[in-house]
Order: structure tokens, then sequence, then C-alpha cells
């Protein structure tokens, strides 16, 4: 990586360069039972990458930023997987390119907060894993995903005595149309193994919002409450197969947050909870995955370079589902579902320097 930020008068210039190279070798071999059974395919893949952006937070006023700037991206993939008894090759491989221009504006309200909004081109080259897992097989490759975004949102915290209500809040309304988007869908001959496609265009909306405090009880005591929340609207848009169904996976609303009670001596301790709405296990849309919510514990000490801390997850050892595969129809038979994370401690320690 290589970064160069120069300002001058009113622009605040950042360039970068990104350059990656992955080399992957190894092997797939036959299931008996969690074992290896005897080596299926070798496996030789390459990925190479360069990215080159440029941006600039120009002072157009004495409350008012624009950011506008671009990125250039070209991105190489050789997938080379020998089948062992045939010794057929399969040799995905392509190169992708873009130029994405993104641009948007700052707003300042007060000293400690803002609005913004933004327009931006999206691209993303598949990767090895997905062009392996192709679902026409052969050489045939994928298309990258591209499309565009728009988002407007307001962010900040008061600024206040050390004795008065603190407050911090992000919030922000996103629109993102998405051309060739790469999903993946389990294969029903070899569950287990996800095979990749990609589908015309679909819609990524939603809203994404945190809101916290700090309240101070008097002595060095205070209480910390922090929520953040997420509303998902991901839907295919017009698809041919599945119109305007909702993604699978996905849950519609999904909301996280704490309470914690913290004092000037570092210690800390409170509650956590975590819900999480219902989701589509397939792609037609017939089988839902029910919502679930948990109770969790904190617990810790903090100083001003380490930390340590003791948590305890699922408090009420609730049953639900955690991941699961994606099917095209799913039923309630199908076994795609993985229980979820049962009650659970956790220690650790953290340091920084």
């Amino acid at each position: 990586m290589f970064r160069y930020n120069a300002k001058f008068g009113d622009h605040d210039v950042l360039a970068g360069l990104n350059i990656a190279n992955t080399h992957e070798t190894g092997g797939l071999h036959r299931n008996d039972g969690g074992q290896r059974n005897g080596l299926r395919t070798i496996v030789d893949n390459r990925s190479d990458s360069v990215e080159v952006f440029l941006v600039d937070r120009w002072k157009i006023a004495p409350a008012w930023t624009l950011v506008y700037g671009a990125q250039g991206v070209i991105t190489g993939r050789d997938v080379r997987n020998t089948d062992v008894a045939s010794g057929v090759l399969r040799n995905p491989k392509a190169d992708y390119a873009a130029f994405n221009p993104r641009i948007g504006v700052i707003r300042a309200l007060t000293p400690a907060s803002e609005a913004f909004a933004s327009v931006s081109r999206l691209h993303e080259a598949p990767t090895t894993f997905e062009l392996q897992d192709d679902v026409r097989g052969g050489d045939a490759t994928l298309d990258a995903m591209h499309g565009s975004a728009a988002e407007i949102g307001v962010r900040g915290n008061t600024i206040g005595p050390t004795d008065a209500i603190r407050w911090q809040w992000d919030a922000s309304l996103y629109y993102a149309r998405i051309h060739d988007e790469i999903l993946s869908i389990d294969n029903i001959a070899a569950p287990g193994t996800s095979l990749s496609t990609n589908v015309d265009r679909t819609v990524h909306a939603g809203i994404e919002a945190l809101l916290g405090a700090s309240i101070p009880l008097g002595g060095g005591h205070r209480i910390e409450p922090l929520v953040s929340a997420t509303y998902n609207a991901f839907s295919f848009d017009d698809d041919a197969a599945y119109a305007n169904n909702r993604l699978p996976a996905a849950p519609r609303h999904a909301i996280r947050g704490e309470v914690m009670y913290r004092n000037d001596k570092g210690f800390f301790a409170g509650p956590t909870f975590d819900v999480v709405g219902a989701r589509y296990a397939d792609f037609s849309n017939t089988y839902r995955v029910g919502s679930y919510q948990l109770l969790g514990l904190r617990v810790g000490f903090e100083r001003e370079r380490w930390e340590v801390f003791g948590e305890v997850r699922n408090l009420l050892d609730e049953e639900y589902v955690g991941v699961f595969s994606v099917l095209d129809r799913a039923s309630a038979g199908s076994a795609i579902l993985q229980a979820g994370e049962p009650r659970s401690v956790y220690a650790g320690l953290r340091w920084r320097w």
C-alpha cells in the first residue's frame, strides 16, 4: 500500500495505490466421515489487483465540504483445477477493469455534528472461490458486480461539561442498484458446497443507525447505553425467475445493544442484547427461519493501555438458528440449518501500544 496526503489551501487531497498478488495451491479431497479419502482435484489459483485512487476534500464554504474523487482498478483471476482421475483441466480465467467515480457533500451543523450525502459507483470482481464454484462449470467466468449507490445521513455528538449527559449518534439511509450480483446457492447434489451465479439486477437499501449516551451519576460513576440498528430491504429487481423476492439470509432488521455501568477507576459491567428478525432460507421465499433474541453480560477492567474482560453470551441458553445454507426452494425438512451458539463464557486481555 502507498498513501500520499497533502493540503493545498482549501483542498485536502489523498492519493493511494494498492497492489495485491495471491497464489493458492492445494487440493480437494473426497470426504469419508470427516477424514480425507483420496485427492480429487489439484488446485492452483492466482489472483492479482492494482488499485489507484484520488480523493479531494474541498472546503467550498465555511460550513460546506465537497468530497469527490475516483478509483481505477484492474483485477486478474486465473483458476486452474485439475481432475486427478481424468487429468482434465478447468481454467476459468479473466481480467476485470473499472473506473469508479464518487461525489459527496458534508454540511457542518455544529462544531461536533454534520450531515452528509454521496453518490458513488460500485464494482467488485469475483473471487477465485466463486469462479471455481461457477454453476455452469467448465471454463465459464462470472461477470464483475457493478452498480451505483446513494447515501444520506447525519452523525455527531454533544459537547458539554463532564457532569452533563453526552450523546452520540450516526444514522444513514442508503440505496444501491447492483447489476450482475454474485449469489451462492447450495448444491443439492453435494450439500455444503455452494455454487455461484450472476443475477441480472438486485436492490440493496436500508437504514443504519447508532445512538449512545453517557449519563453521569456523580462520584465518578456513569451509565452508558449504546444501541445500533439496521433495517434491510434487499431484493431481486424484476428477475425472470424470482421477480421482486427478498434476498435470503439477510434479516429485515437487526438490533444490538448494551447498557454499561462504568466508573473512573476503569471498572465496567452490564447486559448486552441482540434482536434479529426472521430471514428467508431460499430464493423462492417459501421457507422462513424465525427471529431470535439473545441476552448477554460483559464485565471488565480497563486502563489506558490494557483491558481484561469476561463475557457470557446467550445467557438464557436460547435455541436459535445461527447460520444456514441457501437453496433455490427450501422447506422445513431441508438439511440446511446450523444451531446458534449456546450459553458460552469468554475471558480475555487486550493490550494497546
